[in-house]
């Protein structure tokens, strides 16, 4: 009776053994499909809120498109505007603006997994939309009155001026390239293999080198000797910092 019983439990336990293999490989299986899992991930970073859909393709790929929302962090100040009267004299008038980086962009990146057993991976892809980098606005009645009088306002940028329109509105900025060239390198399943993951990932973006824009109007180049200073530091910023800390759930 006793080996009768051993037989039974050792049958038990081999079934199971069995079962349990089979459920493994068959969600091994699942991991190296193509577009057969689907994650949804919600992120924060440089780049702002990050809602983000996911698959995989097989073990050391995984296919992300995501919409990147930047809040509407601004800042305001007094700063002042140059007024040329008819003899080319330049004087200063204050005008209060407020500078915002809100936007929203997209992207579509692709995660390459060198190791199967490693969450580590590389990342290319693009960014696009959100040409806009930097936008200022601003109000003045004195200005406005200065415009309407026959002279040329504006605030500086570099070598050039955003002007004020005759309703005494400054409606301007630094813009980018819209279609912006990504690398980057992380740890973290897009994909999660469970149903829940994290991934930390840090990279920059391509965006080309600032331009001065403004919005309804014609940019005005300054013909006195510009200070240089903040035109070199705009040259520099060619490339925007990527850091993203992102949490996945797997729908299936």
């Amino acid at each position: 009776m006793k080996k009768l019983l051993l037989f039974c439990l050792l049958l038990f336990i081999s079934a199971e053994s069995i079962q349990t293999a089979a459920q493994e490989s068959k969600e091994t299986k699942k991991e190296q499909g193509i577009f057969n899992s689907v994650a949804v991930g919600l992120g924060v970073g440089t780049t702002g809120i990050n809602i983000d859909v996911a698959s995989p393709i097989g073990n050391h790929f995984a296919l992300r498109g995501e919409v990147n929302i930047m809040p509407g962090f601004s800042y305001s100040d007094e700063v002042d505007a140059s007024v040329l009267n008819s003899a080319t004299e330049q004087v200063y008038a204050p005008i209060n603006v407020e500078g915002s980086l809100a936007r929203t962009t997209g992207a579509l990146l692709l995660n390459v997994y060198p190791f199967k057993s490693s969450s580590f991976f590389v990342c290319g892809g693009a960014y696009f939309g959100g040409a806009k980098f930097i936008k200022i606005e601003g109000h003045s009645d004195e200005l406005q009155q200065l415009v309407t009088e026959g002279k040329e306002a504006g605030i500086e940028i570099g070598d050039y001026f955003i002007p004020v329109d005759k309703n005494g509105n400054v409606n301007g900025g630094l813009k980018v390239n819209s279609f912006r060239p990504y690398l980057g390198l992380g740890f973290g399943r897009a994909v999660p293999k469970k149903r829940i993951g994290f991934m930390f990932e840090l990279g920059v973006q391509f965006h080309g080198t600032p331009e001065v824009y403004a919005d309804n109007a014609e940019l005005t180049a300054i013909n006195t000797v510009a200070d240089n200073e903040f035109s070199d530091i705009i040259d520099k910023l060619t490339v925007y910092p990527v850091l993203k800390f992102r949490l996945s759930g797997r729908i299936f």
